[in-house]
């Protein structure tokens, strides 16, 4: 079924929230653990380790991990969005590189805060290559849609 809804330029807002679910677990299991100070936060991290139950601190590595990848990813998600727009590339395949790369960001997030196993953490990998893979195709695609005939 052919959509006409162009949902790219949306799931950009759509991959900055997910990327704000570990963050908002990290703050959360702080918080419930009496360790949350607002003060300097980006330093607060580093002086939990050895304050923290062990369990607790590689939780909270994973979450921080999976929250930073999600950030470091945004752009090239979101110039791939833009740059597909302004080329005009097919709204089904926006629509499709989007779906994919938030669905490929859920399992990532998902696998980033729950593998425990060295074996199964080469599976996440694969799914953050499958995460980047689709912006590059959406860039690829929007090169291709604006490459002019002289």
């Amino acid at each position: 079924m052919q959509s006409n809804n162009n949902w790219s330029m949306h799931s950009i807002a759509g991959a900055f929230t997910l990327g704000l679910v570990p963050h908002g677990y990290y703050v959360l299991k702080l918080a419930s653990a009496g360790q949350l100070s607002n003060l300097a936060p980006r330093d607060h991290f580093s002086s939990l380790k050895g304050r923290v139950p062990s369990e607790m601190w590689n939780k909270l590595c994973r979450a921080r991990g999976a929250h930073l990848n999600a950030l470091e990813g945004l752009p090239l998600f979101a110039a791939a969005m833009i740059a597909g727009n302004v080329a005009r590339v097919p709204v089904s395949d926006l629509n499709t590189i989007a779906a994919e790369y938030i669905g490929a960001r859920i399992i990532y997030t998902a696998l980033y805060m729950g593998v425990k196993s060295e074996g199964v953490s080469y599976l996440r990998t694969g799914v953050w290559a499958w995460s980047v893979g689709l912006p590059l195709w959406g860039l690829i695609k929007a090169g291709r849609a604006m490459s002019f005939d002289d």
